[in-house]
């Protein structure tokens, strides 16, 4: 696996494990306020950039053991940008959908707390989704 490929994998898991960390840390239950709401999902945002940076630096150094080289980066080319552009439109369209799919919850009259947690849902969705794209891509193409 490439560089590229290897950085999708790790969004993709991080992704799922933040997301589980904050469904079992509301225990199904959705706040009182949307303040705590945001607190939450705030978190979660953190999470998942730390648990990138981490994660990134460990399969970087458990990749060149493996391979005996280090990891790097390779230059962006044509496919390299096709694939990215192809990525980025699926993530698009899926927020864009998501997106909507909150707004209607508020206007039949969704708790708010829930809507904050759905539009976090939605962008990490959306995000794994460009993720998931990259793979998918890179492995037909």
């Amino acid at each position: 696996m490439t560089f590229k490929e290897w950085t999708a994998v790790i969004q993709v898991g991080t992704g799922v494990a933040v997301g589980i960390w904050l469904y079992r840390d509301a225990d199904g239950v959705l706040p009182e306020t949307i303040e705590l709401a945001a607190q939450r999902t705030l978190w979660a945002l953190g999470g998942v950039i730390v648990l990138n940076i981490v994660a990134s630096i460990v399969i970087a150094i458990l990749v060149s053991i493996a391979r005996g080289e280090e990891l790097k980066d390779e230059r962006s080319d044509e496919r390299d940008h096709s694939v990215n552009t192809r990525g980025m439109r699926n993530a698009y369209i899926v927020a864009c959908i998501g997106g909507l799919g909150v707004l209607i919850y508020l206007a039949l009259g969704g708790n708010p707390p829930g809507a904050a947690y759905g539009l976090f849902a939605v962008l990490m969705l959306a995000g794994m989704t460009d993720a998931v794209s990259r793979l998918v891509y890179y492995r037909i193409g």
